[in-house]
């Protein structure tokens, strides 16, 4: 009897840290898969500096699934909650629209979630501690078979990286401007140039590439 209170105690203790773990998670995938990740190589937000800013649109390729979910976090950044789930942005695209996600520290006079211009479904702000942060940005599907295809209207489609336009900016709030980000793994990575070969069927989404055949359509473009 004596020790049953520890062993309740000791239970109780493993059931909330299991629960904290379950909650601090995001549906971000650990992935090489050339579909499922996109990636930009810089990003920072510095106080009363800078901010980045990720545009990330989904233009209606008749290759692409009419909803795609994603995930986009910072890597190398400190946020306000600090896990993977404090560091990411969750949501899907739909058909014709853009999303925006905004990386800024969290005492930003006007990006923030006290501004009503930045609380609605198509915006997603990851907030920085109030120090000079400097890190990447990873991007990745939440369909964990991105290359599975549905046939709609006769046409297969695909929730891959592949069907978005990525974009954003450092922008730097003082001089009005800032650099551009690249992401590589997103639409604008979807052209072959040269001698290919013969791709494997489905081995990066729809179709095949045949040898000789100039600036082909890759079916779905990444980092491979």
């Amino acid at each position: 009897m004596k020790n049953i209170k520890p062993l309740i105690l000791f239970a109780l203790f493993g059931v909330l840290f299991f629960a904290q773990t379950a909650s601090g998670q995001s549906t971000a995938r650990d992935t090489r898969n050339s579909n499922e990740i996109a990636i930009s190589p810089y990003a920072q937000a510095v106080p009363n500096d800078s901010y980045t800013f990720i545009g990330i649109s989904h233009p209606s390729l008749d290759t692409a699934s009419s909803a795609i979910g994603l995930v986009v976090e910072v890597v190398g950044m400190t946020t306000t909650v600090n896990s993977q789930a404090g560091r990411s942005a969750v949501f899907t695209v739909n058909a014709g629209e853009t999303h925006r996600v905004f990386v800024v520290n969290q005492s930003h006079s006007t990006i923030n979630s006290s501004n009503s211009s930045f609380t609605d479904s198509l915006t997603h702000l990851i907030p920085t501690v109030d120090s000079s942060q400097f890190g990447s940005v990873r991007v990745t599907t939440i369909d964990e078979s991105p290359n599975n295809a549905v046939v709609v209207n006769s046409k297969n489609t695909y929730e891959n990286l592949a069907q978005l336009s990525m974009w954003g900016i450092v922008y730097v709030e003082a001089g009005g401007a800032g650099f551009a980000m690249e992401f590589i793994g997103d639409m604008q990575d979807s052209l072959l140039v040269g001698n290919l070969g013969q791709l494997k069927a489905g081995s990066r989404g729809a179709g095949t590439v045949s040898a000789n055949t100039p600036r082909a359509l890759r079916p779905g473009a990444g980092i491979n």
